[in-house]
């Protein structure tokens, strides 16, 4: 695999009460053969032998998961202080001065990701291609969309497809065509330290993870299911003929092909679920002696 990029970092010191810090990568290309497979021909006579077209093959699939951008920004402000030369403004000052505002910005092209195919009847590979050991491909018709929709039910373009039919060589598309949705999201933390004496401190801290509840599709049904290759009926539309949304198909455990099926949810503790993509406030009270 061959991997090219620019890979930037901007960092500003804690001075004057602020510091920030922004790294970015733009990613110029990746290509490879990671995933693919040797493609092999069975004679009559019984022997076996690799296809004359598999450099075609590779080059076809050369293309990996690529993602264009990715960018993580943050930032520490010292909240300005008012001065507190009298008894009112001392008391103002004890709730008002010391509070610290932090942040992460998260940002970057989405995941690339395929478009497969599935049978009920008479679609193995040995159908498809004769041989065992290689499949087809999915077929291209039309424009398929970029591969990220703001519908959650459609995230491109279904009827761009159609299932391979036999005597195929497994060269209909290449691989990772569509692209996932971007990530853009902030986390945001103000905090205030109030020193006891000692070493004892009192740390009150409020978290606002995904502040702006952003709202990132990171999955979706992208098998489509047939009946068999020469009764292309769709198994699993998540619409109904009439164009109206198939009520059976109205979540995301039963999502049909093109639907969302999964967002983007980042805990309190850093890790990554699948879930409701809601923004999530978090308060703590921390003593330290």
């Amino acid at each position: 695999d061959t991997y090219h990029s620019i890979q930037t970092a901007l960092n500003r010191r804690f001075r004057n009460g602020f510091s920030f810090g922004v790294n970015y990568v733009l990613s110029l290309s990746l290509k490879g053969n990671t995933g693919l497979q040797k493609r092999l021909q069975h004679a009559a006579d019984g022997t076996v032998s690799v296809r004359a077209d598999e450099a075609a093959y590779e080059k076809l699939l050369e293309d990996l998961n690529l993602q264009r951008h990715l960018m993580k920004a943050n930032f520490v402000w010292q909240l300005p202080r008012i001065p507190t030369p009298n008894a009112g403004l001392r008391a103002a000052g004890l709730i008002i001065n010391d509070w610290q505002l932090s942040g992460l910005f998260t940002a970057g092209s989405g995941n690339r990701y395929d478009l497969g195919y599935s049978y009920q009847n008479n679609g193995s590979n040995v159908n498809l291609t004769g041989s065992p050991d290689y499949g087809a491909r999915i077929l291209y018709t039309g424009d398929p969309g970029s591969g990220c929709s703001s519908s959650q039910y459609k995230q491109f373009n279904t009827g761009a497809v159609t299932g391979p039919g036999y005597g195929s060589v497994g060269l209909e598309s290449g691989r990772n065509i569509l692209i996932g949705c971007p990530d853009h999201t902030l986390d945001l933390a103000v905090a205030r330290n109030i020193r006891l004496g000692g070493s004892r401190q009192l740390q009150l801290r409020l978290d606002a993870f995904n502040a702006l509840n952003s709202y990132i599709i990171t999955g979706r049904n992208t098998t489509v299911q047939y009946v068999s290759p020469t009764d292309l009926t769709i198994r699993n539309s998540q619409y109904r003929a009439d164009g109206s949304i198939d009520p059976a198909r109205l979540t995301p455990r039963n999502a049909g092909f093109g639907a969302a099926t999964a967002a983007l949810n980042r805990s309190p503790d850093g890790g990554v679920n699948t879930g409701n993509y809601n923004r999530t406030i978090q308060a703590q009270v921390r003593f330290q002696f």
